[in-house]
């Protein structure tokens, strides 16, 4: 893999000037750079091999930064390869938190029609709350119709109120008007996140209408 990659995730694992006494400033961080570096990534050609990479490291906080980079490739560039790369990884990783990371990532990514976005809907139906509404946001930037039929079928039949939430907040950006009589059935709700991410929600998908 190109040097500059090695050093770069090097850079983001760094540690060795984190003090934690009075007057820390992280911002000034060996890693703190490099995380702010990798975000600003755009060559498309570091994709495959950063893809090489995960598939044989097994370092999870490696593959954890590794996935971060590629993310905001992804990103910046749009690159399907990499896109549905990270949507297939999310079934290979078992650590909850690299999983979710992993979720964070393609949230913020353009999913196009087509996109195979079953991994991260069945994510949404996990047993482990950080996986599942790390998933619900995930679907935030797809464009087929099943993310919203999946948030839909969470609005149905969920009462947790943490899940109602973060549906609400991403079908805040991708709902279309079928989502209304399910979002106000959330209006009377006695958590008033609850109602207020709801209303929130059905006031956007109007305003997208308009």
């Amino acid at each position: 893999m190109d040097n500059y990659l090695i050093n770069l995730i090097d850079r983001m694992l760094d540690t060795s000037d984190q003090n934690k006494e009075a007057g820390y400033d992280s911002s000034k961080t060996i890693s703190w750079k490099a995380l702010r570096e990798a975000e600003n990534v755009e060559n498309t050609e570091y994709i495959p091999q950063l893809i090489t990479f995960i598939d044989n490291e097994k370092d999870k906080k490696k593959r954890d930064r590794s996935y971060f980079l590629l993310g905001h490739i992804a990103k910046n560039t749009s690159d399907l390869k990499a896109l549905d790369y990270l949507i297939y990884r999310i079934q290979k990783e078992t650590d909850k938190y690299i999983i979710a990371s992993l979720l964070d990532r393609i949230a913020a990514i353009k999913k196009p029609i087509g996109t195979d976005l079953l991994p991260l809907i069945q994510a949404t139906k996990s047993d482990k709350w950080l996986i599942r509404h790390s998933a619900i946001q995930s679907l935030k930037n797809a464009l087929d119709s099943v993310a919203e039929t999946a948030l839909i079928e969470i609005l149905n039949d969920s009462d947790d109120p943490y899940d109602l939430v973060y549906t609400n907040a991403t079908i805040n950006t991708i709902g279309t008007l079928r989502a209304i009589p399910f979002l106000e059935k959330h209006l009377k709700s006695r958590k008033r996140d609850v109602k207020d991410s709801a209303k929130y929600a059905i006031e956007e998908i109007k305003k997208r209408q308009e």
